[in-house]
């Protein structure tokens, strides 16, 4: 069946009976090139009339003598049409090769997660058959719809793999601990009641919840253990007759506060994925917290520890005492290590928003593919604004007038091709009266044997197009309302520096590239999550200043900067550059190392504190490495980085152990 249209371009006899009122007025380059001599007027027309068969003389000859309104409109066409309707299908030869080109517009209910997956799927079967069925037929696909199901498929697959491997790793180490199957429940419950409390926050402040929210938030497990760790060890001691240790108690507390305002910077985040994630992770650690305050001492007698993971914990202990023996060279010598580090290999950011996506290398070719057949693989959009419509289509001239001076072959679809303004029509009725009266188009008469007009023609305006078959192309083009004119154009062949540089010089006219627009925000968030990272380091030592003493918060501060740069560094040796989505590890990283130097200094090294530390740290680095394991680039990042820096604060956070001077 022949392809429904929704706008057919007007025939070239539809054309000539628009224009050709204005025939003098309208003038392309080519053609006044040729008025410049006589003898190049007189090739180039009889050259035009000997062309057997040429529609647009056909056309307008008996309209136009001249033969000016036939060369405006093959000249235009040429410009605005890549593809002939050849048996209802568009159509285009490149380079030898026939395409024919199927475009489609889905509703926005069928780009639903589940809805994209099963319509893609389908799409997909139906072209596999086809390729096998005719194998000399090559059918390829790409758009919105199969990037949506491919990447919702791969995050629903890395969120049901990851979040299943995760908790069983988890329940592993539950059991190896505590030997019971209750503590493996109260385990379950505590992250149960983070998923449930962040899933409730989603619903009741979003419409809609990016699949990747999914992904990124499966690391609230991770997190909303480590209450469940902290609590059940300290009541397993069972120092307390009835609830928990006043030290555990204040650090639970202050472990929320600063993992919360960590999250906090993630609100205002110029993606909604972020923001939906720090929206979820806060509910849900909020909801972690009031299960494990409130409802885990009430089964504070069944909790016992291993004696196992208590020698295990001895162990570490003795290794951490004589690490924290020789703190100062550690620490010393670590510095002078990451500043020759980054010396030889500095470090760089990429904020290219297709960091966010996981579509395949076939797909992406397919998409290449097919910009480069519909012209628009190195083109810019370009948007203009003015008060009317005389003085927008004179800014576009003036705009296209530079910029062939930067390019001569630059390729444009502007509308003042077929609309220009009136003050270019005046000139180009000057260009032709002058041309007549030097005799310049004295063939057209010899020839045909009529006279040219010397009636001056009338002007152009936009009311007269749109009232006549141009109108469906001029208003996807250009808008002309009372105290505003629009209009848009394509650009290609022109590099973006130039053409940054030429829209930066006017006023009214913008360049319109949302994923560029997109990796600016990411830039631009990058530049305020590294102000974070350094505010997060001055509230913590004000924090832990106020907390013990000026001393431990210059130590511990000290090993918070030593974790996160040399995570930073080790993931920009890895990948090759830093993201945005290394700084929100980071973020996390400072998050969770304040919890282990504010447990370390209040619990000191006590086993059941080592204990607790070391399952937050082994969970967290499970958690986290496995998504560092995703093909999502923004996952992995997120996910090596927190892996990284918790490894590191795991070691390093003991160092911190010194008694304040309030108790000296």
């Amino acid at each position: 069946n022949a392809i429904k249209s929704t706008f057919n371009f007007p025939s070239v006899n539809d054309l000539a009976q628009t224009f050709s009122p204005f025939k003098h007025a309208l003038l392309s380059d080519t053609y006044k090139q040729t008025l410049s001599k006589k003898t190049t007027f007189e090739h180039y027309y009889l050259e035009q009339l000997n062309q057997l068969g040429n529609p647009f003389v056909s056309a307008t000859l008996s309209k136009d003598t001249s033969l000016s309104l036939a060369a405006f409109i093959e000249d235009n066409l040429k410009q605005s049409q890549l593809f002939t309707l050849e048996q209802g299908r568009l159509t285009r030869r490149l380079k030898g090769v026939e395409y024919r080109v199927i475009l489609a517009n889905l509703a926005p209910e069928n780009l639903g997660v589940n809805k994209s997956i099963d319509l893609a799927g389908s799409i997909i079967k139906q072209i596999n058959l086809l390729n096998e069925t005719y194998p000399d037929l090559s059918i390829t696909y790409s758009g919105v719809l199969f990037h949506t199901a491919e990447n919702a498929k791969q995050a629903k697959y890395e969120m049901s793999l990851f979040g299943g491997i995760s908790l069983l790793a988890l329940i592993a180490m539950v059991f190896w601990v505590f030997r019971r199957l209750n503590s493996i429940l109260l385990a379950s419950f505590t992250v149960l009641s983070a998923l449930i409390g962040g899933a409730i926050a989603m619903v009741l402040l979003f419409n809609t919840i990016h699949l990747l929210t999914l992904v990124f938030a499966v690391t609230l497990i991770g997190i909303a253990i480590d209450y469940a760790f902290h609590g059940m060890t300290d009541l397993a001691k069972k120092e307390h007759e009835k609830g928990y240790s006043k030290g555990t108690q204040s650090a639970l507390l202050l472990s929320l506060i600063t993992t919360t305002l960590g999250y906090c910077c993630l609100l205002g985040a110029p993606l909604t994925l972020l923001s939906q994630v720090g929206v979820f992770v806060i509910a849900g650690l909020v909801s972690a917290w009031l299960f494990t305050v409130l409802v885990l001492p009430l089964w504070q007698s069944t909790l016992t520890l291993s004696p196992s993971s208590l020698l295990m914990s001895q162990k570490l202990i003795k290794v951490f005492l004589y690490c924290n023996s020789l703190k100062k060279p550690i620490l010393i010598t670590l510095s002078a290590l990451i500043s020759a580090l980054f010396l030889i290999k500095p470090i760089s950011f990429n904020d290219d928003v297709k960091l966010l996506n996981a579509s395949s290398e076939h797909l992406m070719l397919n998409e290449k593919k097919h910009l480069l057949l519909l012209g628009q693989w190195d083109s810019e959009i370009v948007f203009m604004f003015a008060d009317s419509e005389e003085a927008l289509l004179q800014k576009q001239e003036e705009f296209l007038k530079r910029l062939t001076q930067l390019n001569p072959n630059f390729k444009h679809n502007s509308i003042s091709h077929w609309l220009p303004s009136l003050q270019k029509q005046r000139d180009n009725q000057a260009l032709f009266e002058q041309a007549k009266n030097k005799g310049t188009l004295d063939i057209t008469e010899r020839v045909t044997g009529q006279a040219l007009t010397s009636k001056k023609a009338p002007l152009l305006t936009y009311e007269t197009l749109v009232t006549s078959t141009f109108k469906p192309l001029l208003l996807s083009q250009m808008i002309v309302e009372p105290e505003q004119s629009i209009t848009w154009m394509s650009i290609s062949g022109i590099s973006s520096d130039q053409l940054i540089n030429e829209v930066e010089k006017n006023n009214g006219i913008y360049l319109y590239n949302k994923p560029k627009q997109i990796s600016t925000l990411l830039s631009d968030y990058r530049e305020y999550l590294l102000l974070s990272l350094v505010l997060a380091g001055f509230i913590s030592w004000l924090l832990f200043s106020w907390r013990f003493s000026i001393k431990i918060a210059l130590l511990q501060v000290t090993i918070l900067s030593v974790v996160v740069l040399s995570m930073l560094w080790v993931c920009n040796a890895i990948q090759g550059s830093l993201s945005l989505f290394n700084l929100l590890g980071a973020l996390l990283v400072i998050a969770l190392a304040i919890d282990y130097l504010v447990f370390y200094q209040i619990n000191k090294l006590e086993p059941k504190n080592v204990l607790a530390i070391s399952l937050s740290a082994a969970s967290s680095m499970w958690v986290f490495g496995m998504l560092s394991a995703s093909d999502t680039p923004a996952i992995f990042s997120f996910g090596l980085s927190v892996m990284v820096g918790i490894l590191a604060i795991y070691f390093l956070s003991p160092l911190s152990v010194l008694k304040p001077q309030k108790e000296q």
